[in-house]
C-alpha cells in the first residue's frame, strides 16, 4: 500500500508538468490580500470577466500543504472555465509547511483572503452575498475549515483530505505532526474536517474512486456525516479518476469544471 501511494504521489508530480490542455486566461491583477506576514507572500491573481454574473469564487490550491502555488495548472484550468461563465476569481496562495506556518496560519490566510475579495465587491462587479470557496487536495481541507467561520454562498471541495488521522504511509505520518504541532493523532481528529465545526454553506464533493493519495471513503464519509446533519451536500464520485484529475485532459476534468461552474453559480446571494 505504501508504495502505491508513493507511485500516486509521483503520478500526480508528473501530471503538473507539460504545457496547458487548455486556453490559458491572464489574469486581470495580481494583488497582495493580506498585510504580509513571514513565510509565503500572501498574493493573489484576480480574473474578471467580461461580463460579470456576480458570482465570485476563492480558488485555494493543493500541494500537500508543504508546496504548491496559485498558478499551478489545475488552478489556471479552473480559472479560465469559471471566467468564460462569468465568474469573478481570486486564486490565492498562502502559508506552507517550512514557509511561514501550518494548519492554523493557512485557514487564516484564507478567511483573509475571502474578507478581501469580499471586500472589494464594488470594484469587481461582484456580489458580496455570492462568493464561495473552491479548494483542491490539501485547499480543500483548508476551505473545509475556513468555511466553519466565514459566511460563504456555496462551498466545493475536490479530492480533499477529511480525515487527517487516518492517512496511510510514513510520509502521511509525518505531515500531520507538523500542520498541528503535536503527535497525539485525537487532536488531528478533532481538526479535521470531518470531525471539525462542519461549514452550513451548500457543499459540493468531487472525488475520484481510483485516488490512490486520499481514499474516496473519505469523502463518501464526510458526505454521510453531513448530510445526517442536516446539511445541503452534494457528492459525485468520477469512475477511474486518480487524485488531481485537473492536472491532466480528462472526461473527469470537464465534467467536473461543469459542476463547479453550475453549483457556484447557483442561487442568490443570503
Amino acid at each position: 500500500m505504501t508504495g502505491l501511494r508513493y507511485r500516486a504521489i509521483v503520478d500526480a508530480l508528473r501530471s503538473l508538468g507539460g504545457p496547458p490542455h487548455f486556453s490559458v486566461v491572464p489574469p486581470t491583477e495580481t494583488v497582495r490580500y493580506r498585510t504580509p506576514r513571514r513565510g509565503v507572500p500572501p498574493l493573489a491573481d484576480v480574473y474578471v470577466p467580461a461580463s460579470p454574473s456576480g458570482a465570485g469564487v476563492v480558488l485555494v490550491h493543493g500541494g500537500g500543504f508543504v508546496l504548491g502555488t496559485r498558478a499551478m495548472k489545475p488552478m489556471r484550468f479552473l480559472a479560465a472555465r469559471l471566467v468564460a461563465a462569468g465568474v469573478t476569481v481570486c486564486s490565492i496562495d498562502y502559508r506552507l509547511i517550512f514557509r511561514g506556518g501550518r494548519l492554523e496560519e493557512a485557514v487564516d490566510d484564507v478567511r483573509a483572503a475571502v474578507e478581501f475579495f469580499r471586500g472589494r465587491s464594488s470594484a469587481l462587479g461582484l456580489d458580496a452575498a455570492r462568493v464561495s470557496l473552491v479548494g483542491l487536495s490539501a485547499g480543500g481541507t483548508l476551505a473545509m475549515l475556513a468555511a466553519a467561520r466565514e459566511p460563504l454562498h456555496r462551498l466545493v471541495s475536490c479530492f480533499g483530505l477529511y480525515e487527517l488521522d487516518h492517512l496511510e504511509g510514513p510520509l502521511a505520518r509525518v505531515v500531520p505532526r507538523l500542520l498541528f504541532r503535536s503527535r497525539d493523532p485525537r487532536r488531528w481528529a478533532a481538526r479535521s474536517p470531518r470531525h471539525a465545526e462542519p461549514p452550513k454553506a451548500p457543499t459540493l464533493l468531487l472525488h475520484g474512486d481510483d485516488d490512490g493519495l486520499v481514499p474516496v471513503a473519505q469523502a463518501r464519509r464526510l458526505a454521510a456525516h453531513r448530510e445526517a446533519l442536516g446539511l445541503p451536500t452534494r457528492l459525485v464520485v468520477y469512475e477511474g479518476a486518480p487524485h488531481g484529475f485537473f492536472n491532466a485532459p480528462c472526461p473527469a476534468a470537464e465534467q467536473a469544471a461543469r459542476e463547479i461552474v453550475t453549483h457556484v453559480t447557483s442561487g442568490t446571494g443570503s
